[in-house]
Formats: C-alpha cells, structure tokens, sequence
C-alpha cells in the first residue's frame, strides 16, 4: 500500500501510458495540471510522482492506482544483477548502485538485456549439446526455463485470476458442494454428473502416483497417502481439468508461452482447486476476522497450512485486496521448490536463500509456526512466518520428503497479523540482515557467505583470517 510521503520513480510507465493513450506530453500535462517540461523529467524518472499527482492521475486516466505505483524494478535489479555475476561476463566491475540506476531509467532497455541474455544461455546450451552429442544439457535448461517463466507469469498477473475466481464460484454453486462435507459431495459429483466413481487405493498400489484419472472404466484413484484436505484438492484438480477445459485452454493460449502451456494448465486448474476450497469472499474476510491465524485459518476451511499460505497469496482482487504475501518452500538442503515473490522480496532465478533467514530455522522447531523481522540490502523490512509441512506417506525404509514454507510481508503490513503479535515493528527493532543470494548480496560481513559477490574480489591475507569463507575487497 502506498503511504503519504512516500514518491515512488515510474515515469516509465507513465510514458508507457501516455503513449498508449496517443497522447502528446502537453496533452497528459494539462490533463492533471502540470507542466509539459514537468511532466518530461517525471518520465525520465529525474522527478519522482507525488501522491496527490497519482490520485490526479486516477482521476483523469482509468488505472489502478495501487498497480501503478508498485515498484516493479525490484525483480529486474536481481535479474540483471544476476546476470552480470555469469562468468561469461567476467572483468566487468559493475556495483549494485550503477546497476540500480540503469533500471530505474531504462527499464525497457533492461528488460531487452534480459531477453537477449536469456537466448544467448539457450544458444550456449545448443552448441554444447551439438558438441556433446546429448540432449540431457538441453532438457534440462528446458525444464528450469519453463520453471522460472511460469513464476514469471504468475507474478505479471500478481497470482490473480478473476475468471477462475468466478468459474469456482460457479462450480460450486451448480455442484452444490458444502465446505463441511466438501470430499463426499465431490465423490457424488463424479458419480452424478461424470459417471466416475472416486476409489481410495492402496498407497503400495499407487506407488509414486497421488491421483490417477481412468477414464475406460470410469474411476478417479486416489492414494490414501493422501490426507483429507489433500484429496479434495486432487478431486477439484480433476474437476478443473474435466470441465473448465476451454477457460484454461483460452488462458493458455493468451500467455503466448507454448513451452510450459502443460505446466501452466495444471497450475490454473490448481488454482481453480484452492478457489473452491477457500471461496475468495468468504476466505479474505476470515483472514481479517481471525488476523491471518494462520492454523485457525486451516482449520475453518479444512486445508492445510501449506494450502492457506498458498491461497494468501492470491488474495488481490481489485477492490478487495489482501496482504501482499511472499511465499517460498524448501527442503533441508535449502533447494527451492516453491517460491512466489512479492514487493521488494525478489528471489533470485538460481542458487538458494539466505542462510540467515528464518525459513532454513523451522526444521529446528518440527509443526510449530516461527517468526522474524529481516531487512533486506535496500532497507526494506519484511516479516516472515515460517513452518515445517507434514510430508506425505513413504515406504517403509525410504527417508520422508521434508519441506519448510515460510510466508512474509512488508513489516509495516505485520500489525495486522496475529503472529507478530509482542515483536518490536517500530524504529527500535532490530531486524536480521538478509539477502536474496550469495552472488547478488553485497553484505560484507557476512560470515554464511558461500560465494562472492558481483563486482567484488577475493583477497588472501597470510596474517589475518576473518569470520567467513571470503575475505572480500571493498
């Protein structure tokens, strides 16, 4: 949410709109009461947009006004930090400052950067695989790329869909479903309406399948590794893929990315899952009522926690929005699984967290909710709550798969949540330095540093030995 006195630098999408609008510079002045000149440095980002100017321009243009202020140069700062920490681009020493500053000018110049960045590691990976003779190289980059684009979209969209929003109430309304009796009005369903019977088969049976789709004789599998909330998602997951076919399909085709349109389809009809479960409504207004308990949460809707802090994040209807959540989740040897980024908590493409924040800490604490107050390079303070998730069934003999998620705000957001409750959010606190990685963290001192960062050198002195991996110059 943006607050007074706060002016953030988005001349570029004024001049973005401006341009779609066909309007000429002394036109869009007069428009909300300032000069043309004024209005020329406002794009070029040499003067930053007051709050009156914004609420000016909801008043003269149709935008939101919450959209057009987010800082969205954050994730293009990591991007391109990123990339120039590529050892392709050694002997380049360029700070996070110049980095910064380029961005914030040139955004559409960055992002061309990216792109062309991006083919240059695709083209890199087809003469590796021609010289190797082996497409594994290439599957794999393949399979990371639609990975990351798929977050990408995720995070365009600001992980909101209003038309499956709108087919989940729908579905429900016309399947009569009750949420207290959600998985048996589910199993009628596909009885009734898909001549389908649901079958809970034996986890030995089902071995790594969770839920299997049999359409010859007329039966949907589900492992009963599964735990209540856990089969209802994959009954809705079937549903969604039964009947909102041609939704999805549309969506699909819109995204324009043919590469993870398999991908992408099974995460709306996830999607349409959680909307059903947690009907949008009905779950932001007991997330208000209950201060985003995060257990109790669960506990109202019959899902899990990793559920709720999932459907959290999705809670940014025009109008009616939530908090805007982060989310992530990891395993014990810190790789990611999930991860969803959110306002200045950008997450790098590649290599793990920060060692210092709470996420890697709840494997300590088994199913009990920890918190922590971390302030990122730029100043910015973020809250986090984290906690391990149940893992499903395993063999007998084989390790159970163990994941953390955590899920974080902006600090100034804490207040209203229940779980922050007794922290010092004022100017007294002293939030834990973190980063978003190694290779784009320019904290010095840092002694949980496994690699050095871009733009710096590492220096060996026989007479000292520091905390820390690296002695780094400055």
């Amino acid at each position: 949410m943006l607050k007074i006195g706060e002016k953030p630098m988005v001349g570029h999408k004024i001049r973005r709109l401006r341009t779609q609008l066909e309007l000429t510079q002394s036109d869009m002045a007069a428009a909300i009461g300032i000069s043309a000149s004024y209005l020329n440095l406002i794009e070029h980002n040499q003067r930053p947009v007051t709050v009156p100017l914004l609420f000016k321009l909801g008043q003269a243009f149709d935008i939101d006004l919450k959209d057009f202020a987010a800082d969205d140069s954050t994730r293009q700062i990591a991007d391109i930090t990123e990339m120039f920490a590529d050892p392709a681009m050694s002997g380049h020493s360029i700070s996070k400052r110049e980095l910064r500053d380029f961005v914030t000018s040139q955004p559409n110049i960055v992002a061309s950067i990216l792109q062309f960045y991006n083919s240059f590691k695709a083209m890199k990976l087809d003469i590796q695989n021609a010289a190797t003779s082996t497409g594994s190289l290439r599957q794999r980059y393949q399979a990371v790329s639609v990975v990351e684009d798929i977050r990408a979209y995720l995070q365009d969209q600001g992980n909101y869909f209003d038309e499956l929003e709108t087919a989940a109430e729908n579905f429900t309304a016309s399947a009569n479903l009750n949420l207290d009796t959600l998985f048996g009005d589910l199993k009628r369903w596909f009885k009734d309406e898909m001549m389908l019977d649901v079958q809970i088969v034996p986890a030995e049976t089902m071995g790594n399948s969770v839920r299997r789709y049999d359409p010859h004789r007329g039966r949907v599998l589900l492992s009963e590794a599964l735990r209540r909330p856990q089969r209802s998602f994959q009954l809705l997951l079937q549903a969604a893929l039964l009947t909102q076919d041609s939704l999805i399909s549309s969506m699909v085709e819109d995204a324009g990315n043919e590469a993870m349109s398999g991908f992408l389809q099974n995460t709306l009809a996830g999607y349409f899952a959680a909307a059903v479960m947690m009907p949008y409504k009905e779950f932001i207004k007991s997330a208000r009522d209950l201060r985003y308990d995060l257990d109790l949460l669960g506990r109202r809707f019959g899902v899990s926690f990793e559920q709720v802090c999932h459907r959290l994040t999705t809670m940014n209807r025009a109008g009616d929005r939530g908090i805007s959540f982060f989310f992530i989740r990891v395993d014990l040897a810190g790789n990611i699984s999930k991860r969803l980024s959110a306002g200045k908590m950008q997450f790098a493409n590649h290599g793990g967290t920060c060692g210092r924040w709470v996420v890697h800490q709840a494997f300590r604490v088994p199913s009990k909710i920890i918190t922590q107050v971390a302030e990122l390079e730029e100043g910015e303070q973020v809250f986090t709550m984290a906690r391990t998730v149940s893992p499903l069934w395993s063999p007998p003999g084989q390790p159970e798969s163990e994941f953390a998620v955590a899920l974080g705000c902006n600090v100034a957001d804490a207040r209203d949540i229940v779980h922050a409750d007794g922290l010092d959010l004022g100017k007294a606190a002293k939030p834990v330095p973190i980063g978003i990685g190694c290779h784009v963290c320019e904290r010095m001192d840092c002694a949980q540093r496994s690699q050095p960062p871009l733009g710096h050198q590492v220096r060996f002195d026989p007479f000292t030995r520091k905390l820390g991996l690296f002695d780094l110059e400055f």
